[in-house]
């Protein structure tokens, strides 16, 4: 998958998932975004709403305090100037229909929520913008992911489905323990949908990021903030900060070098290690022209390699075409 330029395929796609970690602050967003960057990271994602759109006024405590985590549209606007001045990919979530009309005139791929997976007045909204889509798929089982993708298709086509969805493994609990983790969804889904997968952590630490790529997650998103304890909002206690950032993108690019290719080949570092590991065929006493090899001429010693096969069944019927001496390697040119 290609996003804005990234493509998926050859490097892991790093998220900082800044949401609501502003608190409404326009500084402190800007001011996660330079960290989140500063880190390694190639995106930062945050959470735009109209909060009457999406939240009950009578649930009074809620309505207030998102209210105040609330940046305009146009705070927004100055946000994705900024990281695309850091060459970050800025990208955020819609909670309402609103918003997604404004962040598909912003960004260049846009996240469904979890709790919004199966808002089929959103998701059409934003089929109708055409740009790659992240689907992240907490309390969502495979039944209900092929009725979304369905949805979708039918308002598509296949080739939409393929070349613009993103599946996102995910556990909507915060934090998620490591009894529910679950890594093992990530091949799963890759395996039963043929998509781009990526993982959307909520555990505490960086271990199930890393286990993650190592299972072929392509995107990983990261709960991201300045200070874990900068306040009582939920989120600041299972986020990464700075330093767990910075970590946890060293291990990634470290985990792709090793991860190679998928494929089982000679390594060329190996090459070298060919002659002081392999065996050869070695005679134990002097052999004549024209003489048959028996068993107890020979021995199977380091180094090598050999141009035989290591079975004396191969060349018990075979002769050699000249004299081979005591401590000699026999090859397979001085065999009849």
């Amino acid at each position: 998958m290609i996003i804005n330029g990234f493509d998926t395929k050859k490097k892991v796609l790093i998220v900082a998932e800044i949401g609501n970690n502003h608190e409404g602050k326009f500084n402190l967003a800007k001011k996660m975004i330079y960290l989140a960057h500063k880190a390694g990271a190639n995106a930062v994602k945050f959470q735009t709403y109209k909060v009457e759109n999406f939240i009950l006024k009578k649930n009074v405590e809620r309505f207030r305090k998102l209210k105040k985590f609330q940046l305009s549209f146009s705070q927004f606007k100055r946000l994705r100037d900024y990281a695309l001045k850091k060459k970050m990919i800025f990208f955020s979530t819609p909670l309402d229909l609103d918003s997604a009309s404004f962040l598909g005139k912003l960004c260049p791929v846009i996240k469904i929520a979890s709790g919004d997976n199966d808002y089929f007045e959103l998701i059409k909204k934003l089929i109708k913008l055409n740009k790659p889509i992240i689907i992240s798929t907490g309390m969502t089982d495979e039944q209900k992911i092929r009725k979304i993708i369905k949805f979708i298709k039918k308002k598509t086509n296949l080739n939409f489905v393929k070349k613009k969805l993103i599946l996102l493994h995910c556990v909507t609990s915060y934090p998620v323990e490591d009894d529910y983790a679950n890594l093992l969804s990530i091949p799963y889904l890759q395996n039963k949908f043929k998509l781009t997968v990526g993982y959307s952590d909520h555990t505490i630490g960086n271990e199930a990021c890393n286990v993650a790529v190592g299972l072929g997650a392509r995107i990983i998103e990261k709960h991201f903030t300045f200070n874990k304890k900068y306040s009582n909002f939920r989120d600041h206690a299972l986020s990464a900060d700075y330093n767990d950032l910075r970590s946890l993108v060293l291990s990634i690019r470290k985990i792709e070098k090793m991860l190679g290719n998928y494929e089982k080949k000679v390594q060329k570092i190996e090459n070298q290690n060919q002659k002081v590991t392999r065996r050869a065929i070695y005679a134990t006493k002097t052999m004549k022209k024209n003489s048959r090899i028996l068993f107890q001429n020979i021995k199977f010693l380091r180094p090598g390699p050999s141009s035989i096969d290591l079975d004396f069944d191969k060349i018990k019927e075979r002769k050699l075409k000249k004299i081979v001496k005591a401590g000699s390697k026999i090859d397979l040119n001085k065999l009849y």
